[in-house]
């Protein structure tokens, strides 16, 4: 089978203007990250230059740069600020999740790429709820209840972790039917953030990714209208992360690639430039700076050739059990990629690399955060591993599930399907 990851001239055009807008997003960076303040003047430039359909096809107005060229955009964007990068992302999941969908009708998605291309509206695209885990995909079973009044729904519940919330004027966002038994049913929608009945918590204090204020997001009575209310399915897990794996988890994966590469840079600027007191050469030039240097570099190259290669089978192929296959092997070598980069050039880097005035420490502190985001590295392992020897993820051994869980035949039924392939 043949790959071919050459970029179209209008992948590269918008490559090449988030590699620009990452320089000028550098510059602001280490404030934001020390207030824990999301860059809206960030948010105001990425609109102004057309960004923000740069997740919805081409026929609905948008650039059509598919998932290879959204994985390149936003590497570059994380390069010169991580936060920004992967709170953005979540704008492009919520239009591209919603643009690309088969279930959804087309007048649902020209209205919600109007709001993003003409309006400019910003989306976010909050999943988490209280006691989620990526190591029990199954928690992630949306429980915010949706209960149906004339003209749309009436929302109550709780998100958590909800990146870029406050700043957004939307969120995609799924929420479980009242009036239907299975817990695996829910309804995809995009919710007017700014209304009564949302109260946000400041709780997002976290070692990484600050500038994201990924807080808690609480909802007592905030409505969506029917022209909001997206689709149905019964079988959220499939129809999010299986389904929609290049775009639900694989966007984030291309901004920690790129907390990786601005690691990097770092290095052969900061250690191919300096010397040590009393010789002629560069530090850069110690084998064991090189050697340092030279593994991050392989490692990075070898992720990115991951994340590349699954981003080509979801343009190339489509969505697919193999398609998310592809993008939980590429989620853990990034994962283990930026964790070994971290470990090597932080000791090449020495205490240099720790301090605050240094745009590494950010992004070994956003780099942290890179094995955890779900499906963390441990739950994608356990997958690609049952996976790759034709096992059912369902099958395997797990926790043992509440006492009420046992006694409700219907919710034990949804927690052991939660993950099974599907084709």
């Amino acid at each position: 089978m043949a790959f071919d990851f050459t970029l179209t001239p209008e992948q590269e055009r918008v490559r090449g203007l988030c590699r620009e807008l990452a320089a000028d997003f550098a510059t602001r960076a280490a404030r934001h990250d020390a207030d824990r303040s999301v860059a809206t003047e960030n948010i105001d430039l990425l609109r102004d230059a057309g960004l923000f359909g740069v997740g919805i096809p081409s026929e609905f107005g948008g650039a059509g740069i598919g998932t290879v060229g959204w994985i390149a955009a936003a590497e570059e964007l994380a390069r010169g600020d991580a936060s920004t990068a992967l709170g953005f992302n979540m704008h492009v999941v919520a239009t591209s999740a919603t643009t690309e969908r088969a279930a959804i009708p087309d007048d649902t998605k020209k209205r919600v790429a109007a709001l993003a291309i003409e309006d400019g509206a910003l989306m976010c695209a909050p999943l988490s709820e209280p006691a989620s885990s990526s190591l029990l995909p199954s928690t992630f079973v949306p429980t915010v209840r949706a209960v149906r009044e004339d003209g749309g729904y009436r929302l109550r519940g709780r998100k958590m972790f909800a990146s870029y919330f406050e700043a957004s004027e939307y969120a995609y966002f799924y929420a479980h039917p009242e009036d239907e038994p299975d817990p695996r049913a829910a309804i995809g929608m995009l919710l007017p953030t700014r209304q009564d009945g949302i109260t946000v918590k400041d709780v997002w204090d976290t070692h990484g990714m600050r500038a994201t204020a990924s807080n808690q997001v609480d909802i007592d009575g905030a409505f969506v209208p029917d022209d909001l209310v997206l689709y149905r399915t019964g079988d959220f897990l499939s129809a999010f992360l299986i389904e929609n794996a290049h775009r639900s988890f694989g966007g984030y994966t291309a901004c920690y690639l790129g907390v990786g590469a601005g690691m990097v840079d770092w290095a052969a600027e900061h250690l191919g430039t300096r010397k040590g007191k009393g010789f002629a050469q560069e530090i850069g030039y110690h084998p064991t700076v090189s050697a340092a240097v030279g593994e991050a570099v392989v490692a990075l190259e070898s992720a990115r050739l991951m994340l590349y290669r699954a981003a080509w089978q979801a343009d190339a192929h489509g969505p697919s059990l193999e398609t998310f296959h592809w993008f939980l092997r590429a989620k853990l070598a990034v994962g283990r990629a930026v964790q070994e980069i971290a470990t090597r050039l932080t000791v090449a880097g020495g205490l240099n690399s720790l301090f605050k005035n240094q745009a590494y420490e950010r992004m070994l502190r956003d780099a942290a955060t890179a094995p955890i985001m779900p499906p963390n590295s441990l739950a994608c392992g356990e997958m690609v591993g049952l996976l790759s020897m034709g096992l059912d993820p369902a099958q395997a051994p797990s926790l043992r599930p509440l006492e009420e869980t046992l006694a409700d035949p219907m919710a034990a039924a949804g927690t052991a399907s939660a993950m099974r392939p599907t084709t």
